[in-house]
């Protein structure tokens, strides 16, 4: 009970505790301290520097030190009489911070030119030199990364006397390691502003000498600037003085060492002739490469990552042993650290070559332990990711036709590597490894249709598709994938679908592997047919655009649409986008669509005609003008000069008249703020917009319009190709049905006679049905002339539209609006004429006809053309396409109820058909008097005037007995 009791005051007090006000005051700076960060606000700025350089605190003294290239600008003598000798003075007791941005502010200085040679050496350049032996090992390293950066800015003359002299006098063995270090780094540094005299008898002494130095990391410090001096004593002289020392440093027993004088040789190799590459570096790399491979110490990581230049910096020194020995060590390297079971058949020989010339042993290299520690199985991955790295490299070092023979076992190993890091760098560089295969890069096939079905990670399909378009360029077209592999261009298909569903379903996150999928994905018609793409892309493409929640996926799915509207062949499928993007874009639900729609606007402004967007897609723009959205109206304000820009009078007076009359209503009937001030700032751009005169600029045609006529040139080569394409098939067809009519004519010929009585009996049969399909054909020649003779109340405005309005034949019907300015109102959805089963088309294909890639219903029957109709603004007239839509939908309504017919009723027909012929064999309908005394019809003339009417449609199977019985209840009429 004391417990408890004892427990609960001490909870009292806590919250007691809490409760006490505490003194804030004890957390801030004190009056002294106050005064001293104090500065007189009527000191100018020399004046405040020098105040702060003298007496202030060290955050002070940074901000002053900072700004002191300013004050260069503005009080150059001022400032180099007092203001530098006070931070000059400050830089021997001042702290890292303080360095640090003093070291940055030398640079700059130097760099810009703030000060002429003779006042910054005075003043900079020896006091960095002074500072470079500080204490401090960060602050040593910043002055001297300084004054290297500031030698390449001094005249050659003040780097010799004041630079030059002090380098090889810290390079002496009696000088402390760190200096005879930075000695090394001055040298190399310094080497470049002499000729090859000056270097030759001032350096290359002080050069030999560190290479020799008792020190392991001096002796690797040096090595790594050899190559900088090699380049000033040019070939002959590197050959005799520094190509023995970098050879010994190679065989150091310091494995830093011996990695620094590899890499010198690497970067000396331009400066090397071919005899003494061959003799000399070529049998030291291969050594090198051998010895690291045996011992698998820190050299072998060395030789992962450099085995690329290792092999192409010298691969016309490398004889045929020599490059087949390298390949094998590849390969080996590329299996360290992998079990056996996961490793394929071995490619090309199974063990190393033992050859005379090379300084090499026979034996394999001693095989990888069973189970190797965490450490070393780091190691080996790490191995394999540099091999990876490396492969496009031994790929143009192995000629592309021992390629499958050499590494394309390998190829599949790093595909099926368990390190996703791995499979990254080999993804990230199979785009070149298919250009430098050339006419083999089919070999890699399996390998990118295998990247692009990953699974696992998505970094690894992210490399893959970075480079992608240069990747399917180099295997579908150079590799000429289409006869080397026939099903390989659709197994390629297949795997750039699934990668798009992984990224969208997945993967949802990773919208930017998306993004940069749905943008490659412009560069398909390069590869790819039309028909292929707009089958197999554009509906998924299209999913992207409505349905995706990321926008940039969708404005790339946008303009991806638009190139493929561009590249499209035909002109049917051509019209179908267009309406399906004007549908699901301009008259969506969402506001959000509607916005990308202007984006969608602008790349067909810059992908095609002017008289291509203004036929398809001006006056679905100028129906936004009613949008209930503020924020679409704002982007639609941003669009219109560019619309108008693209106008030609007086061809184009109508949609300019449109326009006008739109932006007046709008300014008008404007409520909203941000729109309202936005449309004013348009009218003036407007103003300023100038539109083309048809009489004018023939004779004088800016870039522009003569790359508008191109773009109008090369649609109408197009559709002249589409046509003609199409007449070759009509043609080829035809003459492919007469020389089968002809071959059946003399095969029946043949036949014996007994077989002709035979069809004697069935002539009847076939005169009466040639007769009825020529009454049929005559009525429709009837019906042709009548739709002629319709009345036009608007011919201009159809005759303005040729090009909009595409013929039923053609398999499409365009549906204009009225736009004209007495009507302005236009409404705000089209009939969903389009299905969502994208790739299966109609739901009951059973009523239905072939179904198109983006969901239209195609033909009841053969011969039948497709119709798309629209919500007019108006009722239809003559004048527009609703009148013709209408003749058009009128088909012919088939009775639901099947019936049977017996040989009695088909002799009936037989008989009707026989008497439309012959206009003696009409007989009279019988009649009858009813109670009234009046004459009622009976018999056939009566049944047939109870049957709904059908019309002929060519190519239906009803069209040859459809029309027998109008003609008779005609004639009884």
């Amino acid at each position: 009970m004391m417990d408890f009791n004892s427990d609960i005051a001490t909870l009292e007090e806590d919250i007691q505790d809490f409760n006490i006000e505490k003194d804030v005051r004890t957390s801030l700076k004190t009056q002294e301290e106050l005064d001293k960060l104090t500065v007189d606000e009527t000191l100018n700025d020399i004046d405040r520097a020098v105040f702060i350089l003298s007496s202030g605190q060290e955050v002070q003294c940074v901000s002053v030190i900072r700004h002191l290239p300013k004050l260069i600008r503005g009080w150059q003598n001022e400032c180099i009489r007092r203001v530098i000798p006070k931070m000059k003075e400050l830089l021997h007791t001042a702290g890292l911070d303080a360095q640090m941005a003093a070291t940055e502010v030398f640079t700059t200085i130097a760099k810009d030119e703030l000060l002429p040679i003779p006042v910054y050496t005075q003043h900079f350049l020896r006091t960095i030199i002074t500072n470079v032996n500080t204490k401090d090992p960060i602050a040593s390293n910043a002055w001297l990364d300084t004054l290297i950066s500031v030698i390449n800015f001094m005249p050659r003359e003040t780097v010799r006397r004041e630079v030059l002299g002090l380098a090889i006098a810290k390079g002496q063995l009696s000088q402390p390691t760190a200096s005879r270090l930075s000695c090394c780094s001055i040298l190399g540094a310094v080497c470049s502003k002499f000729d090859t005299h000056v270097v030759k008898k001032d350096i290359v002494h002080t050069v030999k000498q560190l290479c020799q130095d008792v020190e392991h990391n001096v002796r690797a410090c040096m090595c790594k600037h050899l190559h900088t001096i090699a380049a000033t004593l040019g070939v002959e002289e590197t050959r005799k003085l520094l190509l023995d020392e970098v050879l010994e440093l190679a065989g150091d027993e310091e494995s830093q060492v011996r990695e620094a004088a590899l890499e010198a040789l690497l970067n000396m190799t331009k400066l090397l002739d071919d005899e003494c590459l061959s003799q000399s570096v070529v049998p030291l790399v291969c050594k090198f490469c051998e010895q690291a491979v045996q011992t698998e110490d820190h050299t072998l990581l060395f030789v992962a990552g450099e085995f690329g230049r290792l092999c192409c910096n010298m691969t016309k020194n490398y004889n045929a042993e020599q490059r087949s020995w390298l390949l094998m060590t590849y390969r080996h390297l590329c299996t360290l650290g992998r079990p056996p079971a996961e490793l394929g058949p071995p490619e090309g020989q199974g063990d190393l070559l033992s050859v005379s010339n090379l300084p090499l042993s026979s034996t394999q290299p001693p095989p990888s332990p069973n189970r190797p520690s965490v450490e070393k199985q780091e190691e080996y991955i790490e191995c394999r990711r540099l091999c990876a790295y490396n492969f496009p490299a031994l790929t143009l070092f192995c000629s592309p036709d021992a390629f499958e023979a050499e590494l394309l076992n390998t190829a599949s190993l790093f595909c099926s590597d368990n390190d996703s890091t791995v499979r990254k760098h080999f993804a990230a560089g199979i785009h070149e490894v298919a250009q430098a295969l050339e006419a083999q890069a089919h070999l890699i096939h399996n390998h990118l249709v295998l990247l692009l079905r990953e699974r696992n990670v998505p970094s690894v399909l992210e490399a893959c598709l970075k480079r992608l378009p240069d990747t399917l360029t180099a295997v579908v077209v150079r590799g000429n994938l289409i006869d080397n592999q026939p099903h390989g261009v659709s197994e390629l298909i297949g795997a750039l679908l699934s990668a798009i569903s992984r990224l969208e379903q997945q993967w949802t996150s990773a919208w930017r592997p998306l993004e940069t999928l749905v943008t490659h994905l412009r560069r398909l018609p390069d590869v790819l047919t039309s028909d292929q793409i707009y089958y197999k892309f554009v509906p998924v493409v299209f999913k992207l655009l409505t349905t995706n929640r990321y926008l940039p996926v969708r404005e790339a799915a946008a303009c991806t649409v638009c190139v493929f509207i561009r590249h499209n062949k035909k002109q049917t499928l051509r019209n179908e986008m267009c309406d399906r993007l004007i549908q699901d874009l301009c008259y969506a639900r969402s506001f959000r669509n509607r916005l990308l729609f202007f984006e969608a606007c602008r790349h067909m402004m810059a992908l095609f005609s002017r008289t291509f967007f203004k036929e398809h897609f001006f006056e679905h723009v100028l129906v936004l003008f009613n949008d209930p959205v503020p924020n679409v109206r704002l982007c639609l304000c941003k669009i219109l000069p560019s619309m108008k820009a693209l106008l030609k009078l007086p061809r184009d007076r109508a949609l300019h008249g449109q326009l006008e009359s739109s932006v007046r209503k709008l300014l008008s009937s404007e409520k909203d703020r941000d729109v309202s001030s936005t449309i004013r700032a348009t009218i003036l751009e407007l103003d300023r917009t100038e539109v083309s005169m048809e009489s004018l600029t023939q004779h004088l045609l800016l870039d522009a319009d003569l790359q508008d006529q191109r773009k109008e040139e090369e649609e109408r080569l197009l559709v002249a190709k589409e046509e003609k394409s199409r007449d070759e098939d009509a043609r080829s067809l035809k003459s492919h049905a007469s020389s089968h009519s002809s071959s059946s004519v003399s095969k029946s010929r043949s036949e014996k006679p007994h077989k002709l009585k035979k069809r004697s009996t069935t002539s009847f049969q076939s005169s009466t049905t040639s007769s009825s399909l020529k009454v049929n054909g005559s009525k429709e020649k009837e019906k042709s002339k009548s739709f002629q003779s319709l009345p036009s109340t608007n011919s201009s405005f159809l005759q303005g539209k040729d090009n909009v309005i595409s013929s039923s034949s053609s398999g499409s019907l365009s549906v204009l609006y009225n736009m004209a300015p007495s009507n302005p109102h236009p409404p705000r959805n089209i009939v969903n004429h389009f299905s969502h089963t994208y790739l299966t088309g109609a739901a009951n294909t059973a009523s239905q006809g072939p179904s198109t890639a983006l969901g239209h219903k195609g033909p009841q029957y053969p011969g039948h053309s497709l119709t798309q109709s629209r919500n007019s603004p108006s009722a239809p007239t003559s004048a527009f396409m609703g009148s013709l839509s209408q003749l058009s939908t009128s088909a012919p309504q088939a009775s639901s109820k099947p019936s049977r017919k017996s040989e009695r009723r088909r002799t009936t027909e037989l008989t009707h058909s026989s008497s439309a012929l012959d206009p003696s064999l009409i007989a009279e309908p019988r009649t009858r008097k009813n109670s009234a005394g009046s004459v009622s019809s009976t018999g056939s003339g009566g049944r047939v005037r109870h049957l709904p009417r059908r019309k002929s449609t060519v190519g239906s199977p009803l069209s040859s007995t459809s029309n027998n019985k109008t003609k008779k209840d005609k004639t009884t009429r």
